[in-house]
């Protein structure tokens, strides 16, 4: 269904409503079509599965079936460092041509390891052409898994408030309530191997929208971002590879918007 396209070359959605659009397809297909972003809020793949992690997990990895979940949606996690960040520098400046001057982008990453040595996400995203890094938020999970049993468990990621330009477009007093290290346990449990929960999203749109904004996830799996952003009642699209994370997140924007 991903390659469809209208009569005029553009590509037909997955799913569409009056708020949500949904492509199944590889984003760098789909973000030179689109404008007026205001927010985005992304995880892309972190390149630290595939052949990096034992075939068979053990303990909870394999009683919630964690390692075949990974095992079949592939999702290019396991490309060379270089290519992988060339990969990502690439997206971030499609998104960034679809970006409102002042508008948002919010980014999830976290420390991993390449040859002994430490990879801050924060190395790979001042590598972003054009963006401003205006903020490191901290998303303390309250939990984790450790692949490498020689390392104290990570129990925390990144999110990376980038801006176009120096300013941003909006500020919410809502937002200033948040303070910078974020408390909320990961999802387990669900078809997706890494989903964040749709608390993260939602912090990061209460302070950076207003009415009529367009919020976009180039990476949307099972549609957390576009949840949240139903949720408060903006506009959003969502752009993912596996057409079963694609169902998933249509049946999710089905429901009814909650009172917040």
């Amino acid at each position: 269904m991903g390659d469809e396209s209208t009569g005029d070359g553009i590509m037909k959605p997955y799913y569409q409503d009056e708020a949500v659009t949904i492509y199944n397809a590889d984003c760098r297909d789909v973000l030179p079509n689109l404008s007026e972003i205001a927010v985005t809020v992304t995880s892309p793949p972190y390149n630290t599965l595939g052949s990096r992690i034992p075939v068979n997990g053990t303990g909870k990895m394999t009683a919630d079936g964690w390692m075949k979940k990974v095992g079949r949606i592939g999702y290019d996690d396991d490309m060379p460092e270089e290519d992988y960040e060339q990969w990502q520098q690439e997206i971030a400046g499609l998104i960034y041509a679809a970006t409102v001057d002042g508008g948002s982008f919010f980014y999830n990453h976290k420390v991993r390891w390449r040859d002994r040595k430490m990879v801050h996400p924060l190395h790979l995203v001042e590598s972003f052409p054009r963006w401003n890094v205006r903020q490191e938020i901290i998303w303390e999970r309250n939990g984790g898994i450790a692949h490498n049993a020689k390392l104290f468990t990570p129990s925390d990621e990144r999110v990376y408030w980038m801006l176009k330009g120096e300013m941003p477009r909006v500020w919410n007093l809502e937002g200033a309530r948040n303070l910078s290290v974020w408390h909320m346990a990961a999802e387990y449990g669900t078809e997706h191997p890494c989903p964040f929960p749709v608390r993260l999203p939602r912090k990061c749109l209460s302070g950076v929208t207003q009415h009529g904004d367009t919020v976009l996830d180039p990476f949307c799996g099972i549609g957390t971002t576009l949840r949240a952003a139903k949720d408060f009642n903006l506009k959003s699209i969502g752009i993912e590879k596996d057409e079963s994370f694609c169902e998933i997140a249509a049946k999710r924007m089905s429901q009814l918007v909650m009172e917040l």
